[in-house]
């Protein structure tokens, strides 16, 4: 479970403006760009396509509304990734089990993650275990050090929910517990024109990559 979860708007606006310098509508507006991207695809593609073009989106759609604000981007061993400009916050994207989105819940990410997505949380409970306070995020320096936030997300056949949270620990790929979850409120399909058709079966079957990449000798 979440040592911390902040579902009031007001909180949550304070939170994200404290720790990102960002607002609620540009969190929603990454998610709504990510979901109309979804809705180009049809029942031709791919079964993957339509969750992998829609997490992919939401990257581009992260990555282009921090730019402006002196974000930068990584990719490393093809983990995306993108940088608060004090380099000590990343974000990364990840589709979210059926628990995404809901406050009294305790979500995960629906498919089990590699290395890179492990180091990093490991390296959040290490810098997060030498402070007993909330809401302080310690100040780390350097890549090695830098604190991983999650934009996590499942979309249904109705809504899509979403939030934006500080994993604690994972255990086999799959995140057990955080530390803090900023709980957005879920957009209801029907605010909008777009359907998540049959071509899926109204789930979110994307695919992620967390791929370790070596060097061949």
């Amino acid at each position: 479970m979440a040592l911390l979860v902040r579902n009031e708007e007001f909180e949550c606006k304070y939170r994200l403006n404290e720790v990102f310098g960002l607002e609620t509508e540009d969190v929603k507006d990454v998610i709504m760009q990510g979901l109309f991207a979804r809705k180009t695809c049809t029942s031709h593609h791919p079964r993957i396509y339509p969750g992998l073009t829609q997490w992919a989106e939401t990257i581009r759609a992260l990555r282009d509304k921090t730019l402006p604000m002196g974000w930068s981007s990584s990719d490393d061993n093809n983990f995306p990734l993108s940088i608060h400009p004090s380099g000590n916050i990343v974000v990364a994207v990840h589709t979210g089990d059926k628990d995404a989105g809901i406050s009294g819940n305790n979500p995960s990410n629906r498919a089990a993650k590699g290395t890179n997505t492990e180091q990093a949380i490991w390296t959040n409970q290490k810098q997060l275990s030498l402070f007993d306070a909330l809401p302080e995020i310690p100040l780390v320096h350097g890549s090695a050090n830098r604190i991983m936030w999650i934009l996590l997300y499942h979309v249904t056949p109705y809504e899509i929910r979403f939030e934006l949270s500080l994993p604690f620990d994972i255990v086999d790929g799959k995140i057990r517990s955080w530390h803090e979850r900023l709980v957005f409120p879920a957009i209801t399909l029907d605010q909008i024109d777009i359907e998540i058709g049959d071509n899926n079966g109204g789930n979110d079957n994307g695919q992620e990559f967390d791929i370790d990449v070596e060097r061949k000798s």
